[in-house]
């Protein structure tokens, strides 16, 4: 099993009873790319940048990834971009992949973010990961001039480009919402068919989606009670959907996210225990259960109840010498393939 980092670029995890949140930071506290090399340097597999184009100072959507529904950010919030971020890192750094967590794929055009996602793989040497997901909050679409319920067939759409884009010498695409012909995209990724593409999901549907659309099921397990075992019917959703269409589920990933933290002494077992937290047995127990649910990935949002730069980097480290060694020798069960 691999382990990734959740990056700070939309601030510093802290979790409460029930839900993930994260603190608004300056930009000094963020400093993404020593965060990125720190996070190399510790043995981290990869990086994956949260994505937002705007924050509504109020909102009314429910936030999909904790269990009350409540957004993890605050009104006012500093939120640096992904892919821009992401192209620094890929300059300053050698080895860590680098992800998006993921890239609300309706909020642009295709063809730019093909565009961006090929120059980062490009000046990375085939570093990059996508996750792209449709996204929650009504007011972004909003503001955007977007029809929210039209997210799920846009997002579609835009992961068919971005294949063709990356793959087809001439560019091509007739579909609901985006329509063009006879274009170049070069150069192409350093990756042959692209950069992966991974979908976040935790329905029935979006799993079904997953199958179909990409190459990859990215669930979020943020929320301290989640369990390793939360979403396992997800994955016989992806076989009955690949049965029906006659896809094959090889080389289909299967990768989450989740909070976690590593505390000094063993913290209360059972489910009291926030996922991925406590001593390094504890956060290796549920890794373990992460690996015997099939996920051969885990991208861990730090959980920093000080709020501040200086524990962040301090999970990170200790992560890097207690845990990410011992969890690479956890072998994932099922059929998928492994993250390489």
């Amino acid at each position: 099993m691999k382990i990734a980092l959740y990056a700070n670029t939309h601030g510093i995890p802290y979790r409460d009873a029930t839900d993930l949140h994260a603190e608004s930071v300056s930009t000094d506290q963020m400093q993404p790319i020593n965060t990125a090399q720190q996070a190399e340097r510790s043995g981290f597999h990869s990086i994956w940048f949260p994505d937002h184009v705007c924050m509504p100072i109020a909102s009314d959507s429910a936030h999909t990834a904790n269990a009350s529904g409540e957004r993890a950010y605050s009104a006012q919030h500093n939120m640096l971009d992904a892919q821009i971020v992401m192209g620094a890192v890929a300059a300053s750094t050698t080895t860590i992949k680098l992800g998006t967590t993921c890239l609300i794929a309706p909020y642009r055009h295709p063809l730019s973010d093909a565009r961006q996602l090929a120059t980062i793989d490009v000046l990375s040497e085939g570093r990059v990961i996508v996750g792209v997901a449709a996204g929650w909050m009504a007011e972004e679409y909003s503001a955007l001039g977007l029809d929210i319920s039209e997210r799920n067939s846009r997002l579609e759409e835009c992961i068919e480009i971005y294949k063709r884009s990356w793959t087809d010498s001439v560019v091509e695409f007739q579909g609901k919402h985006y329509q063009f012909s006879n274009l170049s995209m070069d150069p192409k990724p350093v990756q042959p068919s692209g950069p992966p593409v991974v979908f976040g999901a935790v329905t029935p549907a979006g799993a079904r989606r997953a199958i179909r659309c990409a190459d990859g099921l990215y669930p979020l397990f943020l929320d301290p009670t989640a369990r390793p075992d939360r979403y396992l019917n997800l994955q016989d959703e992806i076989r009955r959907e690949a049965e029906r269409i006659g896809k094959s589920t090889e080389g289909f990933h299967m990768l989450c996210a989740a909070s976690g933290r590593l505390t000094d002494t063993a913290q209360p077992t059972g489910q009291a225990r926030s996922i991925c937290t406590g001593s390094v047995d504890q956060v290796l127990e549920d890794l373990a259960g992460f690996a015997d649910n099939g996920y051969s990935l885990v991208v861990l949002a730090l959980d920093c109840p000080s709020k501040t730069r200086a524990e962040f980097i301090e999970q990170i480290e200790r992560f890097g010498q207690e845990v990410i060694p011992e969890a690479s020798r956890l072998t994932p069960s099922g059929e998928w393939q492994p993250v390489d």
